[in-house]
């Protein structure tokens, strides 16, 4: 008999989100991909009760379903993830980190089981979305991003997973507020926040699972809910 995985959310996920989002320097560790509004969590160790960070990464829906179908190798993830933990500027000669893991990697369990030692040294992210614009506010950055993923569970609903395709509502988007196609949606400038917000709100609303669930049913968090959260 199969034992059923239990998954635990994630605490402070929003927060989490962040760090993780800051740790891949937004794009996708794997594929590069930018448009962060869709990445997902994944577990490591494909423990989904195991939320320590040291056991979750930032991707991409594409990389994370090839994750989760073996295209990419787990012990690949996990030398990813120990990269980018150990990604430290190279003029600092003593900013490393030491990690060690007293189980072999293709068999790891990551948690309180594993000794992990880092010694490092603090190094300046680099802003990648210009003042003045929705990416450069964490926070409405993330909150867009959650609404963005919301319209793809429910769009998911009514298309099938197979059929699905993640990029086409942000292409929708950015076609709306003419944001280049080099560009993301979080180039929106944060003056508009509010209309971008109004907007995806509404396309769920419109969805085959939101009518189906009716219009007493909460689709999405507000703003104030999301900031409150993540705070």
């Amino acid at each position: 008999m199969i034992e059923k995985k239990i998954r635990i959310r994630v605490p402070k996920e929003s927060k989490v989100r962040a760090e993780l989002q800051m740790e891949i320097d937004s794009c996708c560790p794997f594929c590069k991909s930018s448009d962060v509004g869709h990445f997902e969590i994944h577990h490591i160790d494909d423990n989904p009760a195991n939320n320590y960070k040291i056991n979750l990464i930032l991707v991409c829906p594409t990389c994370h379903s090839k994750i989760t179908k073996g295209d990419i190798n787990p012990i690949d993830v996990m030398e990813k993830k120990i990269a980018l933990m150990t990604n430290t500027p190279k003029t600092a000669s003593n900013a490393t980190k030491i990690i060690n893991f007293n189980s072999r990697i293709k068999n790891a369990v990551i948690g309180d089981n594993n000794n992990v030692s880092i010694k490092e040294i603090r190094k300046t992210i680099k802003q990648k979305y210009p003042e003045g614009s929705i990416g450069f506010d964490t926070v409405k950055a993330n909150y867009i991003g959650h609404l963005i993923n919301r319209y793809n569970e429910y769009k998911e609903y009514e298309v099938g997973k197979e059929a699905m395709n993640y990029g086409r509502f942000g292409a929708s988007l950015k076609s709306i507020f003419r944001i280049a196609p080099t560009r993301t949606i979080y180039n929106v400038p944060i003056n508009r926040f509010e209309e971008l917000v109004s907007i995806i709100q509404s396309h769920i609303s419109k969805t085959k699972l939101a009518r189906v669930k009716g219009k007493n049913h909460k689709n999405y968090s507000t703003y104030e809910e999301y900031k409150n959260q993540a705070g």
